[in-house]
């Protein structure tokens, strides 16, 4: 579950799973700071107040000052193996990464999309993803959690996973061609009162999850819907262009 938390006037939301993890530091942000329009990207923009914003978010969940690394998303199924801190001046392109260097941020920044966030019982590794539709498509869960497992010889049965905030299913009305795109049943649902088919993100993400070997109850995934509460999230669905950005951090204590 997923518990509410406040530090230097910023809100952001912690999950009891990954604060069992010795050493993990983590958080997902939310609209909330000393107004209500706190944004933490997107990291290409020329706006000073963003990379402010980020710098006081990491102060504030108990990275001060360290590196953030930065990911040029792209809805797609890439993950980036993390083995330096280069990618903290100039972004890379994937939309998951990976790592087991500490006392550096790995995040994504969202708006509607999922963020996932994985660490070992241990504190020796973690990842964070990006999935939309797109990076569901293309497995980037899967993939990012194979890769942690692989990469660093973890047993699967040892990751913790959380699903943060996102569009949920209530809200996330799509046409028939982005189903045949995403071609999983596990992401659709329709039902009489619905004109249009539904994504269900999170299932068709929990399930790629399981698929590595995590076990169910190692998996949290918020009910939070980005678009529904507005009072918290930045939402692309309900606000278009005007829309802020959340970012989903994760890092291993020095």
């Amino acid at each position: 579950m997923l518990q509410v938390k406040r530090q230097d006037q910023i809100t952001f939301l912690r999950s009891e799973g990954l604060d069992r993890i010795p050493g993990v530091v983590h958080a997902f942000s939310t609209r909330r700071g000393e107004r209500n329009d706190f944004s933490l990207g997107p990291i290409t923009s020329p706006n000073p107040m963003v990379h402010i914003n980020r710098a006081r978010f990491s102060a504030a969940i108990g990275a001060p000052g360290w590196p953030i690394i930065k990911l040029k998303q792209v809805h797609s199924g890439i993950v980036a193996d993390i083995d330096d801190t280069s990618a903290a001046g100039e972004a890379v392109e994937a939309d998951a990464a990976v790592t087991s260097l500490r006392g550096v941020v790995l995040g994504v920044q969202t708006a509607d999309c999922v963020p996932i966030l994985i660490a070992d019982a241990a504190g020796r590794a973690i990842a964070t993803v990006h999935a939309g539709w797109r990076g569901t498509a293309a497995r980037i869960a899967e993939s990012a959690a194979t890769r942690l497992v692989e990469k660093f010889q973890i047993d699967p049965k040892s990751l913790t996973a959380v699903i943060g905030p996102h569009i949920g299913v209530c809200c996330y009305e799509v046409g028939e061609e982005v189903v045949d795109g995403i071609s999983d049943p596990a992401a659709v649902e329709r039902r009489s009162e619905w004109p249009k088919p539904h994504l269900n993100l999170a299932n068709a993400n929990r399930q790629q999850l399981l698929n590595t070997g995590i076990p169910g109850a190692q998996i949290e995934t918020s009910s939070l819907c980005t678009k529904c509460r507005e009072d918290l999230f930045h939402s692309f669905r309900r606000d278009g262009k005007r829309m802020g950005h959340l970012f989903s951090a994760i890092g291993l204590a020095l």
